[in-house]
């Protein structure tokens, strides 16, 4: 439906004409977005914010009678993002845009950004690289490029996934229908109580737990390793976990979190991880799998033989809400990337309002 002619400053709604490709987004776009109303807006950037976990651009769009409406449009990570060549010049205040967009359900005049055109028909797309830009500032100063090759101290890139539902590291998250088997009543009634419209973790910058962290696409984590322990950093909401490497046990006070408390051993090319101590809450937030404070996490690394690729395996046990252990796999390539502070700032306003209007 044409809602006006198409021109500057003007809104062009196609709905069932255009189609887009899936939206690479760090939590599932499905809730936020209806890929079968593609929009298409026009109008002059008012502000660009480049943040994490999706940066927004902002644009005055004059409506056919003459009145100005204020859009916004979600994009991808700026971590990401940066690491593409985009900089915040490339949309400063007062520019003129064209974007194709995928509408917001619940936001008359938000929209994810697709494509787009600059004045002067420079053009641009959601995952598209620019050029490259300066080197962000370094949460730490361990160097991959120096780390010793055959050790799993260094940076590390999560590998490119396919498209598609499918296992952890093999194609993105998997659906409920994995899990329909292997929850218990308690963990099927924690599952219906999760809106992924409105509890998704990353709506309020948390990290969910030590399974997403690792599994953001493309994402740089680090490894340090100490006399005593390993600290591991994933750039995703800024996550730091500490693995004990001697004989230490959890402390009776310690207070439990998502991250729990970690003991491992690393032998030869093989680190293994336990993890107990957490806090209840979400395990996957897409799409919507819950766990209790009884869960234990067993993960098991493994370093290629030439040092460049590390393979996690890892068995989540739940007596409360899994029958069964969930397992899952995930893989890292050495990266030369620093690893850069996520300072997440969640923008995407009244679409995670949980209001009757809304719902």
């Amino acid at each position: 439906m044409v809602i006006n002619k198409f021109g500057s400053g003007t809104v062009l709604a196609l709905l069932g004409v255009l189609a887009f490709v899936s939206v690479n987004a760090h939590h599932s776009s499905a809730p936020h977005f209806d890929t079968n109303s593609p929009v298409t807006v026009e109008g002059v950037i008012t502000q660009f914010k480049f943040v994490n976990p999706h940066a927004y651009l902002y644009i005055d769009v004059t409506n056919s009678d003459g009145t100005v409406t204020n859009w916004n449009c979600e994009m991808n990570a700026a971590s990401s993002l940066k690491r593409n060549g985009w900089t915040k010049e490339l949309f400063a205040p007062g520019k003129a845009i064209k974007i194709d967009g995928i509408a917001a359900r619940r936001d008359p005049h938000g929209c994810s950004f697709q494509a787009g055109e600059l004045e002067g028909g420079f053009k641009i797309t959601r995952n598209g690289p620019i050029e490259r830009s300066e080197t962000p500032e370094l949460v730490a100063e361990t160097d991959a490029s120096v780390a010793d090759p055959m050790s799993f101290a260094g940076n590390w890139q999560t590998q490119p996934r396919r498209r598609g539902a499918g296992r952890p590291g093999g194609g993105g998250p998997p659906g409920m229908d994995r899990f329909t088997n292997i929850l218990t009543d308690a963990g099927k009634e924690a599952a219906a109580s999760y809106d992924e419209r409105f509890d998704d973790p990353a709506l309020v910058c948390s990290p969910s737990s030590i399974i997403r962290g690792w599994g953001e696409p493309n994402g740089v984590s680090q490894i340090e390793l100490q006399d005593d322990r390993a600290i591991i950093r994933h750039e995703f909401m800024d996550t730091v976990r500490t693995v004990y490497l001697d004989d230490r046990r959890m402390p009776d006070d310690f207070e439990r979190s998502l991250t729990g408390f970690s003991v491992g051993t690393i032998d030869g090319n093989r680190m293994t991880i336990e993890t107990s101590g957490f806090a209840a809450g979400v395990l996957l937030p897409h799409p919507g799998v819950m766990h209790s404070e009884d869960m234990r996490v067993v993960e098991t690394l493994t370093l290629s033989d030439d040092g460049q690729q590390v393979v996690r395996e890892y068995e989540v046990v739940d007596p409360q809400y899994l029958k069964e252990p969930y397992t899952g796999r995930s893989v890292w390539l050495r990266s030369n990337l620093p690893l850069t502070a996520y300072d997440c700032e969640e923008l995407s306003g009244v679409s995670k309002i949980r209001t009757g209007e809304n719902d």
